[in-house]
């Protein structure tokens, strides 16, 4: 499995960076924040830092990948929730999109591993390893960036409009 994987010894330091990067994230969003009277960036970036530190406290070599599951869907709720009262749009559909896509990424490898019980190696488990690492760099460069690049938000608005226009002619 480490001839595919990232190493659980590399992996910690990946994710060390990850937390580090979230952290920056709410200090960033807190200091530019200071003299603004919205708070948005700060709250989620705060949700953020926190649900990854948690992992501070997870051992990387017992950690299963349901529990990661959990914890991506724990802090999705958290961010509907904040989205439900904040009225920021941008930044939040970046992190449900990057939570859910590692979520789903984490529930695939749990079937495959604990209930298919495959352990060779194949296509999906180096997917797994990019993609999971590529949803934390844009979920972290969201709060830096504040920019819609890769126009999740334009298409969200878009196939919402659809879907309105479609129930409203049908």
């Amino acid at each position: 499995m480490n001839n595919v994987l990232i190493p659980p010894e590399v992996s910690v330091y990946i994710g060390v960076l990850v937390q580090w990067g979230f952290l920056m994230a709410f200090l960033y969003s807190l200091t530019t924040s200071i003299n603004n009277p919205t708070k948005q960036a700060v709250w989620l970036s705060l949700v953020m830092a926190i649900s990854y530190c948690f992992s501070f406290f997870i051992d990387i070599y017992d950690i299963t990948y349901i529990e990661l599951f959990c914890y991506d869907v724990a802090t999705l709720f958290f961010i509907f929730f904040l989205r439900y009262y904040l009225p920021e749009k941008r930044m939040s559909t970046y992190l449900l999109f990057g939570l859910s896509i590692n979520s789903l990424l984490f529930l695939a490898m749990h079937i495959d591993v604990f209930v298919r019980g495959n352990y060779t190696p194949w296509w999906f488990w180096s997917l797994y390893t990019v993609v999971i690492n590529m949803m934390d760099i844009i979920m972290v460069s969201i709060f830096f960036v504040k920019k819609d690049f890769l126009m999740l938000v334009h298409a969200t608005d878009k196939l919402v409009n659809g879907v309105m226009r479609l129930k409203q002619s049908g």
